[in-house]
């Protein structure tokens, strides 16, 4: 069976209906047709067959007596069971429902006001800045953009949210129609009230490209937000542009990307590698060993996009960078000269397979797999690290060639070296530092993968 690769990073897509079923009431979630008892028997036995890490001793404790009375949902008991949650299993295996994973990993659509945050004072975390907005989406209607500060929301200050509920619950239920007044200031200093409703917003998910000739050489520029079956046909389009132009480096801006379909991932490798590594190994999923029968090899196809001149990639990262986007970058690098700016990735090298249970309504994503590249590398839980550190420059646009992390690159490929430091703003681990916003372990895929609300 093929499986699909999707997640809060990678997520793979293996659908099982039919577990858990039952009648009963919806365990507060006003869409489940079974009793709570049997989503979290649904949950207890998904786990206890596919979970990637029970292979581990500590793990296969956790199983023993288990007695699921003693949680009062399906949630709690997926906390308990996740494998040593500050280092390996980072509320990666999640619960959602059918509906909202296809919704956004097929459709490209989430509800929410349509931006994407970070915090800039970390550890202070009271700066808050938007790093993306989403075109056509209520924030882009009310004028917001890249870099402006969020100062309150609702005529609370985000210090006071950070210190009660945070700013999740603060932007209120994932549902349309929810409004809140957001108070802003813009790149210029004005401040102004801004009220958004929550909408349907569609993803575009590769947003801005570009070709830039440097000293006579074609460079592709990509900013890729994330790994959705919709960026496929327009990354088909974009790479024929680049090969018709002769590009010979690409530069791929992942710095917002959390991941997605492995899928996509795989494509994006074919059209970048699929010319030099045609037939080589892409990469190797391997399962827990009870399941080791499901282990799989990818291997790089040309496709008609695929570049004949490739010499070079540079990834854009920052810690928000993960799953998908690291497999990517760690598959091409024994095939190809790879280079990362910015800062380093997340660290997740490791996806989810989807199962159906509840009568196909209710959805769970365990980590089952690790991804390898051809060389057998991977495990980097801490993360992939730069070559070259770089600011993420919120007062420029995606794609100016003027933005730290994009002139950091083009230098690079320019020269072969990394710019000198005093010549990069406010590298990324020299005096600006940035942390993402935090998000509910039930956080659905859009705010998982986008860091979107």
């Amino acid at each position: 069976m093929r499986l699909i690769h999707l997640t809060a990073g990678l997520v793979l897509g293996l659908l099982l209906g039919g577990c858990g079923g039952g009648g009963g009431g919806g365990g507060g979630n006003g869409l489940a047709v079974c009793s709570v008892t049997s989503q979290k028997q649904a949950v207890l036995d998904i786990m206890s067959e596919w979970y990637f890490f029970n292979d581990e001793p500590e793990q296969q404790q956790k199983y023993l007596g288990l007695d699921i009375n003693g949680f009062p949902t399906a949630e709690s008991l997926l906390r308990f069971l996740r494998y040593r949650p500050d280092q390996f299993d980072r509320n990666f295996s999640f619960l959602t429902t059918v509906a909202t994973d296809q919704q956004f990993f097929g459709e490209g659509q989430f509800v929410g006001f349509g931006f994407g945050t970070k915090f800039v004072d970390a550890p202070a975390n009271t700066d808050l800045r938007f790093t993306q907005v989403f075109a056509k989406s209520p924030a882009a209607a009310a004028g917001l953009a890249r870099g402006f500060q969020l100062l309150a929301v609702e005529g609370r200050s985000i210090a006071e949210i950070n210190a009660a509920e945070g700013l999740s619950a603060a932007f209120g239920p994932i549902e349309a129609g929810v409004t809140r007044t957001l108070r802003v200031r813009d790149r210029n200093g004005v401040e102004f009230d801004a009220t958004l409703s929550k909408a349907l917003v569609t993803i575009d998910p590769v947003p801005v490209t570009a070709v830039f000739d440097i000293d006579g050489a074609q460079v592709g520029y990509v900013d890729l937000r994330t790994f959705i079956s919709t960026a496929e046909p327009r990354l088909d389009q974009v790479f024929a542009g680049f090969e018709a132009q002769g590009v010979t480096a690409v530069i791929v801006d992942l710095r917002y990307n959390g991941g997605g379909l492995v899928a996509t991932a795989e494509r994006l490798a074919d059209l970048l590698g699929g010319f030099v590594a045609e037939g080589q190994v892409l990469s190797q999923t391997l399962f827990n060993t009870a399941k080791s029968a499901q282990n799989s090899i990818e291997l790089f196809e040309r496709r008609p996009g695929s570049l004949t001149l490739l010499q070079q990639v540079a990834f854009i990262t920052t810690g928000s960078s993960a799953s998908a986007s690291e497999l990517i970058i760690n598959a091409l690098m024994p095939h190809t000269v790879v280079t990362l700016v910015g800062g380093p990735t997340f660290g997740k090298p490791v996806g989810q397979s989807a199962f159906g249970y509840c009568e196909g309504q209710l959805l769970a994503r365990p980590v089952t797999f690790e991804v390898v590249n051809a060389l057998g590398a991977g495990g980097f839980f801490d993360g992939l690290p730069v070559d070259c550190g770089a600011e993420d420059d919120l007062d420029t646009s995606l794609g100016d060639p003027g933005e730290a992390s994009l002139a950091t690159a083009l230098e690079f490929i320019d020269l072969g070296a990394c710019p000198p430091i005093a010549a990069q703003a406010k590298p990324m681990g020299v005096g600006y530092a940035y942390q993402d916003v935090p998000l509910p372990a039930g956080a659905p895929a859009a705010q998982r993968l986008l860091g979107a609300f």
